[in-house]
C-alpha cells in the first residue's frame, strides 16, 4: 500500500507543471555553464605573453649581478634573510635557460612565470589536433617541517579548468618543459620541484647550511625567507 503511495506521489511530481519548469532550467543552466566552459577552453588568459627565447648562450644577467651576489651577501651574515625574485627577472632566466628547439619538439612554446598572489602560474602554448591551446599549471608552494612542495593544484586550458587532469598531464605539461633544457641541474631541481613528494627545505650554499622558512607570493614577486642553521 506505502509503496502504492509513493509510486502515486512520484508520478503526480513528475506531471507538476512547477516540476517540468524547474527541471527546464535546470538543464538551460547546466547547459550554459558547460558553453562557458567549453568556450574558455579556446580563449587566451590575460597572463598569457609571447616569449622571444634567447639562444646567446649567455646567463642571465638577472641571475649572475642581482640574485646570486644579494644571496651570497645575505648568507654570510649568519642572520635570516629574504630574497626577492621579480616576474620580469624570473622570465629572463627561462627565456635564457630553456631550449626553444626542444620545446617545439615537446609540442611547446611561449613558456612563462606570472606571479599571482598566493600562487605561480606556469602558461605555456601547446597544439591539439590543430588547434592552439594554452596550458597554464597552478602552482601554490608551501613549505613546513616536513619540507617543501611545489603544491600542482590545477591545469587550466585558456580561461577553464580542467578537473582531474593534475595527475593525466602532469608529465606532459611540466616534466617536457624541464627536460627541453640542456642545464642537467636545473632538470633534475624542476623535477623535483614538480613532484607532489616533499623537498628538505635544507641545502648548503657557500660552505653554509641554509632552510627556506617561508614562500611568499604576491603580485609580479616572489619573496623566500632563509634561516640559517
Amino acid at each position: 500500500m506505502e509503496k502504492k503511495l509513493n509510486n502515486g506521489g512520484i508520478k503526480k511530481l513528475l506531471k507538476s507543471r512547477k516540476f517540468r519548469i524547474i527541471c527546464v532550467f535546470t538543464g538551460l543552466f547546466l547547459i550554459l555553464l558547460f558553453a562557458i566552459w567549453f568556450t574558455g577552453l579556446f580563449r587566451t588568459p590575460a597572463h598569457f605573453r609571447t616569449v622571444n627565447f634567447i639562444e646567446d648562450h649567455q646567463v642571465s644577467q638577472y641571475l649572475t649581478n642581482i640574485i646570486l651576489p644579494e644571496f651570497y651577501n645575505k648568507s654570510q651574515l649568519g642572520t635570516p634573510f629574504e630574497i626577492v625574485f621579480s616576474e620580469e627577472g624570473i622570465n629572463d632566466i627561462v627565456a635564457r635557460h630553456l631550449d626553444a628547439k626542444s620545446l617545439k619538439r615537446a609540442g611547446f612554446s611561449d613558456v612563462s612565470i606570472t606571479f599571482k598572489s598566493g600562487r605561480i602560474l606556469l602558461t605555456a602554448k601547446t597544439k591539439y589536433r590543430n588547434h592552439d591551446f594554452v596550458i597554464t599549471a597552478v602552482l601554490k608552494p608551501t613549505v613546513d617541517k616536513k619540507g617543501f612542495n611545489a603544491g600542482l593544484s590545477e591545469i587550466q586550458a585558456g580561461t577553464s579548468s580542467i578537473p582531474f587532469a593534475k595527475d593525466l598531464i602532469r608529465e606532459r605539461v611540466l616534466y617536457e618543459i624541464a627536460g627541453s633544457s640542456a642545464d642537467v641541474n636545473f632538470v633534475s631541481y624542476a623535477g623535483m620541484v614538480f613532484s607532489d613528494d616533499k623537498i628538505e627545505p635544507e641545502f648548503s650554499f657557500n660552505h653554509r647550511n641554509l632552510k627556506i622558512e617561508k614562500i611568499t607570493i604576491d603580485n609580479q614577486k616572489l619573496i623566500v625567507s632563509f634561516l640559517p642553521d
